[in-house]
C-alpha cells in the first residue's frame, strides 16, 4: 500500500539517494546526473512552496513510511494537466507507479475537476507506457524531437485520459 504525502525535508536524503542513478535519471526531462543535494533542496523548495501560482503538486510516493519515488500534476489549462512520475530502481516492478497514479488520477479528475491528464514517455520507456495504459490512459502520437536533454533530441509518446 502507497500513500501519496507533501514533500518535506525528511525526503532530502532519500531524493539523492534514489535520483541519483542513471537507470532512473535516463527518463526524466529535468532531473540532472549527478543528482546533489542542491537538486534535492532545489525541489523541496519548490515544492514546499507550492510553485508560483499553485499550479504544481507534487507528492512523495511512500510505502509503509519508506520513500520510493514521486509523482505530480502540473496544471497547464483550467482543464488539464500533465502528470509525471518516477520510481526508484529498487523499487521496480512492485506496482507503486501504477498504484501511486491511480491515486493522482483520483484526485485531478474528482477533486482538481481536470477533464484531461496527460504525460510524455521517453521513447523507449516501455515500462511506462504499460503503467500508463493500465490506468486507462490512450495513445496520441509520437512527437519527434520534442524534448532535449543533455544536448540530445529526444521523440516523446504522448498518452491521454480524458473524462466526460
Amino acid at each position: 500500500m502507497i500513500e501519496l504525502v507533501k514533500h518535506s525535508a525528511k525526503h532530502r536524503d532519500s531524493l539523492v539517494k534514489l535520483l541519483n542513478n542513471k537507470n532512473v535519471e535516463k527518463w526524466l526531462l529535468q532531473v540532472p546526473f549527478p543528482y546533489t543535494y542542491d537538486d534535492a533542496d532545489f525541489w523541496l523548495n519548490k515544492c514546499m512552496n507550492g510553485g508560483s501560482e499553485g499550479d504544481i503538486f507534487p507528492y512523495a510516493i511512500e510505502s509503509d513510511g519508506v520513500h520510493v519515488g514521486g509523482i505530480g500534476l502540473h496544471k497547464k489549462y483550467e482543464h488539464s494537466a500533465e502528470v509525471g512520475y518516477w520510481i526508484g530502481e529498487e523499487y521496480w516492478g512492485k506496482g507503486f507507479g501504477t498504484n501511486a497514479l491511480e491515486k493522482i488520477l483520483d484526485k485531478a479528475f474528482n477533486e482538481l475537476h481536470f477533464v484531461r491528464v496527460y504525460a510524455h514517455t521517453f521513447e523507449g520507456n516501455i515500462a511506462s507506457e504499460k503503467v500508463l495504459i493500465k490506468c486507462g490512459f490512450e495513445f496520441e502520437g509520437l512527437l519527434k524531437k520534442v524534448h532535449m536533454k543533455n544536448n540530445i533530441y529526444i521523440n516523446s509518446k504522448l498518452f491521454a485520459k480524458v473524462v466526460d
